[in-house]
């Protein structure tokens, strides 16, 4: 197997701060994120092996990343995360990463692929998308809940969200993926997909990526819809000394 590759969070990074949506939801985007993004593409390609996703809706296929890209990238990213969500007495507790491609067609989708969703309600679990494909492969999306305004899913608000996406669901004909015209919804921000750009946000905010259904989504790293995708989670310090 190739060795991992060197590939750091680059000191160059151009990073904004956003304000998504009338929550104004905050969101971290970083352009040139890392140093060496191409080797990230070559060890995809080359040193590791991607399988179809069990156990959740990812609508294709994931392989682990390389540690040393986890811990990197967690270094530089925790810091930022404290001070944008303001945090205060936290403890991170857990970082998860993967490679991801997509290559489900809209036809194979089930129903609950073909509405915005969220990764969790827990407001102290983060979530990231590292675009590592071409900008036509589409970024990622965030959206509002018509019936409800719901643009994030706090623990109180997930059992009113979940009545009204189930009630509108017959409606969605035949199956594709979210986009500004999914039934129910409104479409409040799209981050573009850069070659190199990170996204940052919280996981119970209602996204959903970009997909075009007229272009072909291979499983091929070197030329698929490949991004890096991290879920950073926190807890309480009080709850993290029980």
């Amino acid at each position: 197997m190739n060795a991992a590759p060197d590939c750091r969070p680059a000191d160059a990074a151009v990073i904004d701060i956003l304000a998504i949506g009338v929550e104004q939801v905050p969101l971290i985007r970083i352009d040139g994120a890392t140093t060496d993004p191409q080797a990230l593409v070559a060890f995809a390609a080359d040193a590791v092996a991607f399988a179809p996703v069990t156990g959740n809706l990812y609508p294709g296929l994931r392989a682990p990343m390389p540690l040393a890209y986890v811990r990197s990238m967690v270094a530089r990213l925790d810091p930022l995360i404290r001070r944008v969500h303001r945090l205060g007495p936290v403890r991170l507790v857990r970082a998860e990463c993967f490679f991801s491609i997509v290559t489900t067609p809209a036809a194979e989708l089930v129903p609950l692929q073909t509405v915005p969703h969220i990764d969790t309600s827990d407001p102290l679990h983060f979530a990231t998308v590292h675009y590592l494909c071409p900008p036509h492969f589409g970024g990622t999306a965030f959206f509002r809940q018509l019936s409800t305004g719901f643009e994030t899913i706090s623990p109180t608000r997930e059992a009113a969200w979940d009545r009204a996406r189930d009630a509108a669901m017959p409606a969605y004909g035949n199956p594709a993926y979210p986009s500004r015209d999914t039934p129910g919804h409104a479409r409040v921000a799209a981050i573009a997909a850069v070659f190199d750009r990170l996204i940052l946000y919280r996981s119970n905010a209602l996204h959903a990526g970009i997909i075009d259904p007229a272009i072909d989504h291979p499983g091929d790293p070197r030329a698929g819809r490949l991004t890096a995708t991290m879920f950073i989670a926190y807890r309480p310090d009080s709850l993290s000394r029980t």
